[in-house]
C-alpha cells in the first residue's frame, strides 16, 4: 500500500506545534521586533513540496477481521478519528481507550500473568517503551524488518526507539527544550540574551539588583531539575550498557548545575514550582517572567494563552516571545538540552493484526492532514515544514524561531530521550521538594539523588556504578 501523497496544503494557523535542520543563529541580544509572519509564504511552499514527495504508510493489511485496541490520551483522539475517516474499511476494527500510559509497565506484567488483555498499539514516550522492553515485560514488537529502512531514516530521534539493536517504536514528536525570553522586556531593560549558563548566572545578579521580582526560571519538580542537569551533562542516570547504570552526582558537571541553581535561588531569580503551578503562572501573567528553559511545545501550548494573555499581561502579546538556542556551559564544545515529552507509537508483539496495527502507527506519525496546524514538532522529517508554517505565522514570536527549534532538535542530550527502565520524574521531584522543605542547598541535596535512584535501578536488574 505504498503510495506517494500529492496534496494541496491548507495550513491552519491555529496554535498547537519540526523543521529541517539548519544552523540556529546565536542570540546575543533581543532581536528586532519584526513580524514573524514574513517567512510564512516560504514555509507554506516548503510544506507543499515536502508533502508531494512524502511516500508514507507502507504497511500491508491482509487481516480484515481481527480488531485492534489502541491506547491513547485525550489529545490523541483526533488521530483515531482521522484514521477511521481515511480508512473507513477498517473503522469497525479500531477500538480506542483513553489510558494513563504511566500504568503500561504494571499492566503489562498483569496481562503477561493472565495471558490476555494486551493493547495492540500504545501512545507512549520512549522512556516507557524502555520499561516494557525487558525480558519480564517483553511487550514491544520488533519493527526492524517491518518498516522500510528508507522510512525509518526519516524519523528524527528514532535512535531512542532502538533497544538492544531492535526498533521498538515509531517516534511521534520531539520535545527539545530551548531558551524562551520576553523580548520587549529584554529590550526595555537593556539586557543581552545569555548564550551560556555562566552568562545566565551573571544576568541573574543584574536582574536581582536592578529588577527584583523578575524571574529567569523555575525549579520545582523532576522536569525542571532535568532542564538544568541534563543540559550540564550530569551522569545522574546514564546507561552504560543494557545492564549497567551510572549514577554519579559527584561529577563536576552535576556540581556546576547545582551551584548555578543555588546561586539563583539565593538571589531570588529562580522560582520554586513546576511550569504549571498557579503561583508561577501568575508571575508570567503579571509580566514578571523574563526567561525560561522549557520544551518546544510550550511556545504555543503554554506561553500563548496561559503565561501571556491579553487580559492579564500589561504588554502586547504580539511579538512578545523570543526564542534562543539552548544554553551551553563555556567549557563545553556544544550545547545539550533536555526533552520534556516527545512520544512514540509502539506495537504489541501479541497483536493478532500486525498489518493494521502498523498502518495505524504509520498514519499517526506521517499523515500530512493530521499534522497540518499542529504545534507539536513532528519526528517525521518530511512533515516538519508544516510546523514551520505554524510558528512562522504566529504573531506571538518576536522573530521566526524555526531555525532555533530545528537546531535544538539536534542537541537533545543522550539521556534526554533515552531513560532507564524506571521512572525518574517522581523521585527527582522528591529530591527538589526535600531541598526546599529541609532548607538545604542543591549542592547539599545532590547525594539524595543517589539514595533514591539506586534501589530503583537495582530493582530493575541494573548494576549501579559510580565512576
Amino acid at each position: 500500500m505504498k503510495r506517494a501523497l500529492i496534496l494541496i496544503v491548507a495550513v491552519v494557523f491555529a496554535g498547537c506545534s519540526g523543521t529541517t535542520a539548519t544552523t540556529a543563529p546565536t542570540a546575543t541580544q533581543a532581536p528586532a521586533q519584526t513580524p514573524a509572519s514574513n517567512a510564512t509564504t516560504a514555509a507554506v511552499q516548503s510544506a507543499a513540496a515536502a508533502e508531494k514527495s512524502a511516500g508514507i504508510e507502507s504497511a500491508q493489511v491482509t487481516d480484515t477481521t481481527d480488531p485492534i485496541t489502541v491506547w491513547i490520551d485525550q489529545p490523541r483522539q483526533p488521530v483515531v478519528d482521522g484514521f477511521k475517516k481515511k480508512y473507513p474499511q477498517y473503522a469497525s476494527l479500531i477500538n480506542s481507550t483513553i489510558v494513563d500510559r504511566e500504568t503500561l509497565p504494571a499492566k503489562t506484567l498483569l496481562f503477561n500473568n493472565t495471558g490476555s488483555g494486551w493493547p495492540d498499539v500504545v501512545f507512549a514516550e520512549p522512556r516507557l517503551v524502555a520499561r516494557v522492553s525487558d525480558a519480564a515485560h517483553s511487550f514491544p514488537l520488533d519493527l526492524t524488518n517491518l518498516v522500510p529502512a528508507s522510512m525509518l531514516k526519516d524519523y528524527a530521534g528514532e535512535s531512542n526507539c532502538v533497544f538492544n539493536g531492535k526498533v521498538y517504536c515509531l517516534r511521534n514528536d520531539l520535545a527539545q527544550m530551548v531558551t524562551y525570553y520576553n523580548a520587549p522586556l529584554f529590550t526595555q531593560f537593556g539586557y543581552k540574551v545569555p548564550t551560556t549558563f555562566e552568562e545566565m548566572q551573571a544576568l541573574s545578579d543584574q536582574v536581582a539588583k536592578d529588577h527584583p521580582g523578575y524571574y529567569l526560571g523555575t525549579l520545582g519538580d523532576g522536569w525542571t531539575w532535568l532542564s538544568y542537569f541534563e543540559a550540564s551533562g550530569c551522569p545522574y542516570a546514564t546507561s552504560k550498557d543494557v545492564g549497567t547504570l551510572e549514577i554519579n552526582v559527584s561529577d563536576p558537571t552535576c556540581t556546576r548545575a547545582a551551584q548555578l541553581i543555588d546561586h539563583m535561588v539565593a538571589n531570588k531569580t529562580l522560582w520554586n514550582t513546576d511550569y504549571f503551578t498557579a503561583s508561577w503562572v501568575q508571575i508570567a501573567n503579571k509580566n514578571k517572567l523574563l526567561m525560561l528553559i522549557a520544551p518546544i511545545w510550550a511556545a504555543l501550548g503554554t506561553f500563548k494563552g496561559t503565561y501571556y494573555t491579553d487580559k492579564t499581561t500589561p504588554s502586547e502579546t504580539s511579538h512578545l516571545l523570543g526564542v534562543a538556542a539552548p544554553l551551553k556551559w563555556a567549557a563545553d564544545a556544544t550545547a545539550q538540552t533536555a526533552a520534556m515529552g516527545g512520544a512514540a507509537w509502539t506495537i504489541s508483539q501479541h497483536t493478532k493484526n500486525q498489518g493494521l496495527a502498523l498502518l495505524f502507527a504509520e498514519y499517526a506519525t506521517q499523515d500530512p492532514d493530521l499534522w497540518t496546524g499542529s504545534s507539536n514538532f513532528p519526528s517525521f522529517t518530511p512533515l516538519q515544514p508544516l510546523f514551520n508554517a505554524v510558528v512562522s505565522a504566529d504573531p506571538i514570536f518576536a522573530s521566526d524561531p524555526t531555525a532555533v527549534f530545528a537546531q535544538a532538535a539536534t542537541e537533545i542530550s543522550p539521556a534526554g530521550d533515552s531513560w532507564p527502565r524506571f521512572d525518574l520524574i517522581a523521585p527527582l521531584t522528591t529530591v527538589v521538594k526535600d531541598m526546599y522543605s529541609k532548607k538545604q542547598t542543591m549542592v547539599a541535596t545532590l547525594p539524595e539523588v543517589t539514595t533514591v535512584l539506586t534501589p530503583l535501578a537495582q530493582a530493575e536488574g541494573y548494576n549501579v556504578v559510580n565512576q
